[in-house]
């Protein structure tokens, strides 16, 4: 069995990372088996990012004391190779965004838990939010927006007010940063199919970023979210961590 350990820069992570290594071995991501990460969720979150382009690869995270763990196990060192064929593994979506930058370039990016839009300056954004491209467009003022899947709406976007989407849902959340128009705005439940399309007005004046955990990218003018069609991650779970959620959680793999 080959694995390849991720850890936290905090020196317990790192401690339990030499342990870890030293027992198991340390394998390079593209050639292990598993991704087994030590730390918190934000960890978990980086390590599944980078799953993302390669296909299959399960995670299974361990929590240090000292890191907040939703996503995680429990850290130990003796019984590991037992408890990775034991897991019990989920399969979640991954967010996308097809962005335009103001000076023309077009990047993509992807996202586990949430997609961020949000003002770069003190100034308000001004966006016109259009859903699967039909019906009247939504032209809206505040500092942001949210898109978010069942597994990050327990984060940033329960927050805001967004709303507590069922894990395993096929369901996202749309949710505002302190929108000021409209002023009967709400967050907005989606179906997973839905393509939001979103245009920044005034884009040179009124700049606007999108932030995933891996990456940002500042000064957008245009940019479509989706749940990437082809990109899904696998997260690895011991019987003791998964009964915290309660089914269902993911989708079984």
């Amino acid at each position: 069995m080959k694995i390849a350990f991720v850890a936290s820069p905090r020196l317990a992570a790192q401690r339990a990372l030499q342990e870890l290594s030293g027992r198991y071995g340390q394998a390079a991501a593209e050639e292990a088996d598993f991704i087994v990460t030590i730390g918190g969720d934000g960890t978990a979150l980086k390590a599944l990012h980078d799953a993302s382009a390669m296909p299959a690869m399960p995670v299974f995270a361990m929590r240090t004391d000292s890191s907040e763990g939703f996503l995680c196990n429990s850290l130990r060192t003796d019984d590991l190779t037992a408890r990775l064929q034991a897991a019990f593994s989920v399969e979640l979506p991954v967010l996308q965004a097809e962005i335009e930058q103001v000076e023309g370039r077009s990047q993509v990016l992807f996202g586990i838990n949430e997609i961020v839009l949000n003002r770069q300056v003190f100034q308000q954004a001004k966006l016109k939010v259009a859903v699967n491209g039909e019906g009247d467009l939504m032209i809206i003022n505040g500092d942001g927006l949210v898109l978010t899947t069942p597994l990050g709406s327990t984060g940033y976007n329960r927050s805001l007010g967004g709303p507590l989407l069922p894990l395993g849902s096929s369901l996202l959340a749309l949710t505002g940063i302190a929108i000021w128009r409209p002023p009967a705005w709400s967050p907005v439940v989606l179906s997973d199919r839905a393509t939001l399309d979103v245009e920044v007005i005034e884009a040179a004046h009124h700049p606007v970023q999108i932030v995933t955990t891996s990456g940002t990218v500042p000064n957008i003018s245009r940019a479509r979210l989706f749940r990437s069609p082809d990109r899904t991650v696998t997260l690895l779970f011991d019987r003791e961590a998964q009964s915290r959620f309660g089914p269902p959680f993911g989708r079984s793999c």
